[in-house]
């Protein structure tokens, strides 16, 4: 089994060539931060020292879209990033099955039993140190090691991983990139966060003022940083392009409205219903209101001239 395997189904799991056994991490993955590829790493480390499947199960949306919707946060990283970069860590078979209420019912016992032994053929697990599983949370690290014995399966728990006495999590990221702090967020995630979305005609203002834009159509579902400019690189048709984004209601303007807009240096072309994906390296500085278009061209351009030099920086 040398490529890459997705799975949505768990009935599809029964198609395991016979004999063939799996190392395994579980969990949410939401954002793949450095504290998950640890996770993962290590998972793929173990896998290939004993000839096995290197595996995720993980979910297609989040648990709490179903135990608790109301609490349910942005998600960091839709799937088809997620399988991206399970992929790029070493992974070669990925269960992405929908979290739904037969899976939130499922007891630690019929988990381990049902889904980790009999369907994932799973002979070690590796998980952190605050992984639950089971209805209501009832299983943990501890209950897994214990069942697990009984099918053969050893369970490795590894402790969290800390960013200047900071632990590492999804939660901790979504606070950062809400508050705008993207430089910061990059180093807890391991790479710059990133959105990608359909380009939308909008009003044209951009173009009038020699600063063209890509209004971008971002999915709902997905966590948008805090108003303010931004010093971006653009990803289109898989070249890397330079550029600044405005995340904002654009103020000067009347009538106001929320939009997402990036001009991408030097690059002359219609984006419109084409989809680009956008890194965030720094804010260069809040949403702000200016007297009219003129005072705004002149704070553009200083904007353009320090994102330039910075994204200039090697690294």
């Amino acid at each position: 089994m040398n490529n890459i395997t997705v799975i949505n189904n768990l009935d599809d799991l029964m198609a395991l060539p016979e004999g063939q056994t799996t190392h395994a991490t579980i969990g949410a993955f939401d954002g793949i931060h450095i504290g998950h590829q640890a996770l993962i790493r290590r998972t793929v480390e173990t896998a290939q020292a004993a000839d096995a499947i290197p595996a995720v199960l993980t979910f297609s949306n989040h648990p709490l879209s179903v135990l608790a919707p109301s609490y349910m946060p942005p998600r960091l990283t839709p799937d088809d990033l997620r399988v991206r970069l399970f992929e790029d860590l070493g992974l070669r078979l990925i269960v992405l099955i929908p979290f739904d209420r037969a899976v939130a019912n499922l007891s630690a016992e019929v988990f381990i039993r049902e889904i980790l032994a009999q369907r994932l053929r799973a002979r070690h697990v590796v998980c952190g140190y605050d992984f639950q599983f089971g209805q209501g949370g009832s299983g943990n690290v501890e209950t897994l090691s214990l069942m697990g014995r009984q099918f053969g399966i050893s369970v490795e728990c590894m402790e969290p991983v800390k960013i200047r006495g900071i632990v590492v999590s999804s939660t901790k990221i979504r606070e950062m990139v809400t508050q705008g702090m993207v430089a910061t967020a990059a180093e807890f995630l391991g790479r710059p966060y990133s959105i990608r979305g359909r380009v939308i005609k909008g009003f044209g203002r951009g173009r009038h003022l020699s600063y063209p834009t890509a209004n971008l159509e971002p999915r709902d579902d997905l966590l948008i940083p805090a108003y303010g400019v931004y010093a971006v690189r653009v990803i289109i048709d898989n070249h890397c392009y330079n550029g600044m984004m405005s995340i904002g209601t654009n103020p000067t303007f009347e009538p106001q409205h929320f939009s997402i807009e990036a001009h991408v240096f030097d690059f002359d072309g219609d984006l419109v219903d084409r989809t680009i994906e956008i890194y965030f390296i720094q804010r260069l500085r809040m949403e702000m209101k200016f007297d009219g278009a003129e005072a705004l061209v002149e704070q553009l351009r200083r904007d353009e001239q320090y994102a330039r030099r910075f994204l200039a920086r090697p690294g």
